[in-house]
């Protein structure tokens, strides 16, 4: 005989299971079967208020002025006087302009020379001893003692060199060159420039204006408030844990894990992860209207026991109200919040593990039977 399973499951509308083993068992249980204690929702229903959503208020408005017509002639122009010009007046006289002034041209007559010469002792005159030949007849044994010398004179020696002497000193002679002129006419002035002065009249306009008779006001008007029509839902009934009921035995060991992210420490369902449970679990539940699915949440050790498995159940949660908002019967669907009772490695309280290996154990899984 087959043993009988106990298990946590989904089976009320829109309501999760905790997933763990109660100490107090269903009454008259069947053999080879599985049963669940089921959380029944809390009951709502909808009430109608109306909500402010803009106060009553006064508002200012402006009292336009009031103005009347006025006529009055205004100077557009003052008088003023022009002065009139009047230009000078000239005469044409002849004039003689030197172009280039008379001078005096000098011319240099240089100094005269004559050639001559003049002698210039350019070696003096000089003398030196000589040795003659030794006398035969020298009575000393030492021929040094009868040597003979004789003195013999170098005349000095000397030098024509040429010179010029001055005969006449260097003078100058002066030619006056007489200059050039040109005559040319032109005008002087006969009467000098002068100026007149013309009175002009000042220049006037009617003009018409519009003059203030009352100044602009303001004046309260007062807006009322605006209110909208909100439905609210109100708690009607506390749900609470109260029923066992029989579920299928033929859940697998393990399911197909969803790859849903979640932010952390959040249950909440993103964009992504709802057209991620619409090709996965939705699919599976159109394609087989007999399909039922458990909708199993996962966590790592990280984190206490209890946050870890409220965590999980609020995702599991989630999950299944969003494909009960899809048409899905509650009936077919099984919520289980596991926490990090079901770790795919050892990385439980304690130990040392890689944010990776952590990673590995927060998942969804679904499982269809």
């Amino acid at each position: 005989m087959k043993k009988s399973y106990f298990f946590i499951a989904l089976l009320c509308a829109t309501s999760i299971c905790a997933q763990e083993y109660l100490a107090e068992l269903p009454e008259n249980p069947g053999p080879n079967k599985c049963y669940a204690k089921c959380i029944v929702p809390d009951e709502y229903k909808d009430e109608t208020v109306h909500v402010m959503i803009r106060s009553a208020y006064y508002k200012s408005e402006i009292v336009p002025a009031e103005y009347k017509n006025e006529y009055q002639e205004v100077v557009i122009r003052p008088a003023s006087k022009r002065f009139i010009y009047e230009p000078a007046e000239y005469g044409t006289i002849t004039d003689t302009l030197w172009i280039k002034d008379p001078y005096h041209q000098l011319k240099v007559i240089p100094a005269t020379f004559s050639t001559d010469y003049e002698t210039v002792e350019v070696k003096p005159k000089t003398g030196n001893w000589v040795a003659g030949e030794d006398d035969p007849d020298c009575p000393s044994i030492n021929p040094a003692d009868c040597r003979v010398f004789h003195y013999r004179e170098i005349p000095a020696i000397e030098r024509d060199i040429p010179v010029e002497k001055m005969v006449a000193e260097a003078n100058t002679t002066s030619r006056r060159i007489e200059g050039r002129y040109k005559l040319f006419t032109r005008q002087v002035e006969t009467r000098p420039a002068q100026t007149r002065e013309q009175e002009i009249p000042a220049k006037t306009q009617t003009i018409q204006r519009r003059v203030l008779v009352k100044d602009e006001t303001t004046r309260k008007v007062t807006i009322p408030a605006v209110y909208k029509e909100v439905t609210k839902k109100v708690l009607v009934k506390k749900g609470g844990m109260n029923a066992w009921r029989e579920v299928p035995c033929t859940i697998p060991e393990r399911g197909k894990i969803l790859p849903i992210h979640y932010a952390l420490g959040s249950a909440a369902l993103t964009a992504k992860a709802k057209r991620t449970i619409d090709r996965y679990v939705l699919k599976v539940l159109e394609d087989d209207l007999n399909a039922i699915v458990e909708i199993g949440s996962h966590t790592d050790a990280q984190g206490s026991d209890q946050f870890n498995l409220t965590l999980s159940e609020n995702r599991a949660k989630n999950v299944v109200e969003y494909l009960i908002s899809k048409g899905v019967d509650s009936s077919r669907l099984i919520g289980i919040g596991y926490g990090e009772t079901k770790l795919l490695n050892n990385c439980n309280n304690g130990s040392n593990c890689t944010d990776q290996q952590h990673l590995a154990n927060q998942r969804t899984e679904f499982k269809v039977f």
